[in-house]
């Protein structure tokens, strides 16, 4: 979290995305007290702007980063493996997207149901696969 803040000031939502750019998830149940947690020890300090609280690394918290920077390095170089078969997933997600896009905006209604039947089999199949993990 402090290296996404260490490039730019975000808010908790900017950072939520930011971990599901990664492939990581972090909803607010996680984010939002880690953020508690590294303002009050002074790592980060945030500032109130409109309705949204952004958060900004503070000295301290780039002199962590420096000190584990060797640490950093290699947790993110082995995330960044991990990630590829999450990216593989993406990728294909938006070729389907495309082509469901592609349908719905050409095809005749017959071909509509098909496809539609076709993705709800495949939503199916793909839940007993995680069922069966």
């Amino acid at each position: 979290m402090l290296k996404l803040l260490s490039e730019l000031p975000r808010h908790g939502y900017d950072l939520m995305r930011a971990f599901r750019e990664h492939g990581w998830t972090a909803g607010p149940g996680s984010v939002y007290p880690l953020l508690s947690f590294l303002e009050s020890a002074g790592y980060v300090s945030s500032t109130q702007e409109g309705d949204r609280r952004t958060y900004h690394v503070t000295e301290k918290g780039h002199t962590l980063l420096q000190e584990r920077a060797q640490d950093l390095s290699a947790f993110l170089e082995a995330a960044s493996a991990e990630e590829e078969p999450v990216n593989d997933l993406e990728d294909a997600l938006e070729r389907l997207s495309d082509a469901v896009d592609q349908v719905a905006s050409a095809a005749k209604p017959e071909t509509v149901t098909r496809v539609r039947e076709m993705l709800d089999r495949n939503r199916k199949e793909i839940y007993t696969l995680l069922a069966q993990e």
